[in-house]
């Protein structure tokens, strides 16, 4: 018969599983210029969790409000369901990856991952063994006995992360943690965090000013804008669906447009001076509309039963690399994204005369607040 102490056990052990594994409740603080306002948030257990916004939005200082760097001045920080704002950050069993990585400078790259084990007096075995598993993983090994003085940006940020990971944190905190390296490498490493996350089964929380890495890694997303959260849902629904016209500007839908939305037999009509666009849902009332760019065809012949057709001109385009960025006025400026292929078999120039065309279904709308 199963005893009530064990029983006891595992009804805690379920009801944590159920808590998010981190949570911040109308979290508040104020630093200098810098502040957040009543944050809330939750990270699932397992989840690869992205804060981005815009230099100074406030993202590094709720990261280290969670990691127990600062008390928040309002609100609380719970780890698996526990308050945690008076815990040290020592005692959080969280790991902290901060921007400028923080490497030990008199320390070689084998004692800078195994610091924070022999801090916590984990046996020297078990430091040692450790130390070759996190370094084998992360693609390291050849690196143990060399100062971190002579390491490039790429490779610190791997010996920051071992050391983070060394401690088998419940939560792997990361400030910003590709911003200072070359694109090349950057998408490199986001492909190693994401690898690394699905090998761990890791909780990660990682902050982001750049979209592209947050598309790289991220489970979810959560938009910071002046210390506050803006937005929180998945990739695509951030990417497809922004709530406010500054998601949308952040999130490069660059086609944001103010209009007033009816109710039709149609579908939902957007009328935009004396321009009306179809929709396949939204709210009625004063409105703003985004199109992704990528969705916006070009034609250069067109026939009635293309959706949403419109006429106008070229007025210029930006070459992207692998993409072509083309801005046609068809009475309100309307940007497209082209692959290259596309764009050379149209043969565009500033000044033709084109068509575009976009289905009801590419069309977001949501309320001009």
């Amino acid at each position: 018969m199963q005893g009530i102490g064990s029983i006891i056990s595992a009804n805690a052990s379920e009801k944590e599983s159920r808590c998010p594994r981190i949570a911040v409740r109308d979290l508040s603080i104020r630093l200098g210029d810098f502040a957040v306002h009543a944050a809330n948030l939750a990270v699932a257990r397992g989840e690869y969790f992205v804060l981005l916004g815009p230099t100074g939005a406030g993202k590094t200082i709720l990261l280290e409000c969670i990691a127990g760097l600062y008390h928040p001045q309002k609100g609380e920080v719970l780890v698996d369901g526990v308050r945690a704002n008076e815990v040290p950050p020592e005692q959080r069993g969280l790991g902290y990856l901060p921007q400028d990585y923080a490497l030990f400078p008199h320390l070689d790259v084998e004692r800078n991952i195994g610091f924070g084990m022999r801090l916590r007096r984990h046996p020297r075995a078990e430091v040692e063994r450790r130390v070759r598993e996190l370094a084998a993983l992360l693609g390291i090994t050849h690196l143990l006995h060399r100062s971190t003085l002579h390491l490039s940006g790429g490779e610190k940020q791997r010996v920051a992360l071992a050391r983070a990971l060394a401690i088998e944190p419940k939560v792997l905190l990361l400030d910003e943690p590709l911003s200072a390296l070359d694109e090349r490498t950057r998408e490199g490493l986001c492909v190693e965090l994401r690898r690394l996350h699905e090998e761990l089964g890791s909780t990660t929380v990682h902050v982001s000013h750049n979209f592209e890495e947050t598309l790289a890694v991220a489970d979810r997303i959560g938009i910071i804008h002046e210390g506050r959260i803006r937005q929180v849902g998945t990739p695509e629904e951030i990417f497809r669906r922004p709530n406010s016209e500054f998601v949308a500007s952040f999130v490069r839908s660059d086609n944001i447009l103010r209009g007033r939305a009816r109710k039709t037999t149609r579908g939902l009509l957007v009328s935009i001076g004396e321009l009306e666009f179809l929709a396949a849902e939204g709210g009625e009332g004063e409105v703003f509309m985004t199109v992704r760019p990528e969705d916006i065809e070009i034609l250069k012949e067109a026939s009635a039963d293309h959706p949403n057709l419109r006429k106008g001109w070229v007025i210029r385009f930006m070459d992207k690399g692998a993409l072509i960025k083309v801005e046609i006025d068809v009475g309100v400026l309307l940007v497209a994204l082209l692959p290259r292929r596309i764009f050379r078999a149209l043969g565009l120039c500033p000044g033709d005369t084109v068509a575009v065309s976009f289905p009801p279904e590419a069309v977001h709308v949501f309320a001009a607040t």
